[in-house]
């Protein structure tokens, strides 16, 4: 039996980062998670894509009471990742909505589902979003990632390396900077843009 890869650990690190990803897009703002959302990206790299921007953001916004903060963060929140209002903001990170002709696209949804029952996950695990749905997707990645760093042998492990390659290039890139686009033009909070840049990097250096 061939052992595992030596960067076992990497992809450990990269499931961790794309599950926390996911937790951010799929958590409304509210008064109970903003100050842990805030504990995390306090904790991240600044030099690392949109960081930064997430970071200034908590710093203009340092003195402001907490409801005041949840307020300005769900605004754009709800803008950005619901699509509650199709005329103002961008189309919601539904694969489905950026990849068909009719805006919904219930063959890709169910095709994007069909790869979490390959993984033995159901229905992703995750019924709060659409199965297209940009945080599900990345908890999937996530799901991938750890199970590569947990593989016992090579073989194991490239085959889900493979997997998660090959669903990042199916259904999450064709769409994602058209989508990032939207957000920098029609949202105004400096945070979520940050985020969405620091996603796309992430999932750009997926191997």
């Amino acid at each position: 039996m061939s052992e595992p890869s030596t960067d076992s650990p990497m992809y450990g690190s990269l499931a961790d980062t794309l599950q926390t990803l996911s937790r951010i897009i799929s958590n409304v703002p509210d008064a109970d998670w903003v100050p842990s959302l805030v504990e995390t990206v306090q904790s991240l790299d600044a030099s690392a894509p949109g960081c930064a921007r997430m970071k200034g953001f908590l710093v203009q916004h340092g003195d402001d009471s907490l409801d005041s903060l949840v307020q300005c963060l769900a605004v754009d929140w709800t803008l950005a990742f619901r699509g509650m209002s199709p005329g103002r903001g961008p189309k919601p990170p539904y694969a489905g909505a950026w990849m068909s002709d009719d805006g919904t696209g219930v063959e890709l949804m169910l095709a994007i589902n069909s790869c979490y029952v390959a993984e033995g996950l159901g229905s992703s695990g995750n019924h709060l979003n659409r199965y297209d749905y940009l945080g599900v997707q990345l908890e999937f990645l996530a799901h991938l990632f750890r199970k590569a760093a947990a593989a016992e042998d090579a073989g194991a492990q490239e085959a889900s390396l493979e997997s998660a390659g090959s669903f990042r290039d199916r259904f999450i890139l064709p769409w994602l900077a058209s989508y990032r686009q939207q957000v920098e033009e029609r949202c105004r909070t400096d945070f979520w843009k940050g985020y969405l840049e620091l996603v796309e990097a992430v999932l750009d250096d997926i191997p």
